[in-house]
């Protein structure tokens, strides 16, 4: 099958009550995540198109607000370090489509529940949107056929005691735990959120930032801006700070407070068309082929400025 979606704006307006969720629950809340979740819940991105051949994944971001707290919190996983790909990094629940999956939502649904034992089927489980597809964003030298197209879906916990029966998968997932929504907006973390953050100058945070940091560097696609946030363990970057900066915009109506894109990065949806267009032509081409008297492939990014080469750590086939 073939997920996706493009950008529609808003459907016609519908409150939450109409969209499920109890006046009793709604009252729990503070204004503001009430507005992000009617912003959420009324976000249109219904367009589906096919992705050809580009492998495809979806990602389920899982909103809740606890009694005790004043904001909208998202639930991350750390990935299992015995893993293959970004082990020991954060991610949100997600997995690759099956051929059997309905829709992106269900494929990140299902996922969470291997993933985490988030229940499949809950009446506490609200569905709220679909957002737009994003990228794997890959190193020179890696091959096209490594792109993912990742398709993010968004849903609310009104039943936070859920959480407390939540456990990780210990093939895929090392550690469950969570972050503030608005964080991946302002770049900052504010009050409660900030006990137990990673120890600034350790492993998990080395950055001179305090809470947000960006490296503009090259990739197969060209410019590409990665964003790190400070979390309570690995940072959330990449392909997991593309979808949460999005979530986070569209829930609270504003961009966010620091530059998004790099120079001359392409909108994910001109990337994802190019990538699909482009794969089938080169998908026979032999992977790793070299020229006799070149040096080596090696997978790396290209910095910004002149002559800067980033040597990637990941594992991915090389053109």
């Amino acid at each position: 099958m073939s997920l996706g979606s493009e950008f529609q704006g808003f459907k016609q307006w519908k409150s939450l009550e109409e969209r499920g969720i109890s006046s009793e629950v709604l009252e729990t809340l503070t204004d503001e995540s009430r507005e992000c979740l009617e912003r959420l819940a009324n976000y249109d991105s219904h367009s589906v198109h096919d992705f050809g051949i580009v492998k495809q994944a979806a990602v389920l971001v899982v909103l809740f607000q606890r009694e005790a707290d004043d904001k909208l919190h998202v639930l991350l996983t750390t990935r299992a370090k015995t893993l293959r790909r970004h082990p020991s990094q954060t991610a949100l629940p997600g997995g690759k489509v099956d051929p059997e999956d309905r829709d992106a939502t269900h494929t990140a649904r299902r996922e969470a529940f291997e993933e985490v034992n988030l229940p499949l089927e809950h009446p506490s489980i609200h569905n709220l949107t679909v957002l737009e597809p994003v990228m794997t964003i890959l190193p020179l030298n890696a091959h096209m056929k490594n792109h993912i197209i990742v398709i993010p879906t968004v849903c609310f916990l009104s039943d936070t005691s859920l959480l407390e029966h939540l456990r990780p998968s210990p093939d895929e997932v090392d550690a469950i735990f969570t972050h503030p929504l608005k964080g991946c907006l302002t770049g900052t973390v504010e009050g409660k959120d900030l006990e137990g953050l990673a120890e600034k100058g350790s492993e998990w945070w080395p950055h001179k930032e305090e809470f947000h940091s960006i490296e503009d560097r090259i990739g197969t696609t060209g410019g590409y801006r990665m964003h790190r946030f400070r979390t309570k363990r690995t940072p959330i970057k990449g392909l997991t700070s593309d979808v949460l900066i999005h979530a986070a915009s569209v829930a609270y109506g504003s961009p966010p407070a620091f530059g998004q894109f790099a120079p001359n990065q392409p909108p994910f949806s001109s990337a994802i068309s190019n990538v699909v267009l482009e794969l089938p032509c080169v998908i026979d081409q032999s992977t790793a082929a070299s020229i006799p008297g070149e040096p080596p492939r090696v997978l790396e990014w290209g910095g910004t400025e002149a002559g800067i080469r980033i040597i990637s750590r990941e594992q991915y086939e090389l053109v």
